[in-house]
C-alpha cells in the first residue's frame, strides 16, 4: 500500500521498502538460528549482509559433516551462497 500512494515520496517509499526487506533478513537469521539449534548447535547467531552470512556457534570443534550440516542450514534459510557463509 505504501509503494503505491500517490501522497508519500519516492524517498519514503524507498525507506519503506528498504524496512521491509531488513525486517525479512532479521526473519531469515532468526530462522537459521532457530534450526541450528534444533540441530544442536547451541548458542548459534548468524547475521546477514546483503551478500555474505557469517555463522557463530557455540563448540570448541566441529567435524566436517558439522559443517556441512552448519553451512546446509543457513545456505536453505538464508538464501547466501554456500562460499558466502
Amino acid at each position: 500500500e505504501i509503494i503505491d500512494n500517490e501522497n508519500l515520496s519516492d524517498e519514503q517509499k524507498q525507506d519503506a521498502v528498504n524496512q521491509m526487506v531488513a525486517m525479512t533478513d532479521l526473519q531469515e537469521e532468526a530462522a537459521a538460528e532457530t534450526l541450528l539449534a534444533s540441530k544442536g548447535f547451541t548458542d548459534a547467531v548468524v547475521s546477514m549482509t546483503a551478500d555474505s552470512a557469517d555463522v557463530v556457534v557455540g563448540a570448541s570443534e566441529l567435524s566436517e559433516a558439522n559443517l556441512a550440516q552448519i553451512e546446509d542450514i543457513v545456505t536453505r534459510k538464508t538464501g547466501v551462497a554456500a562460499q558466502n557463509t
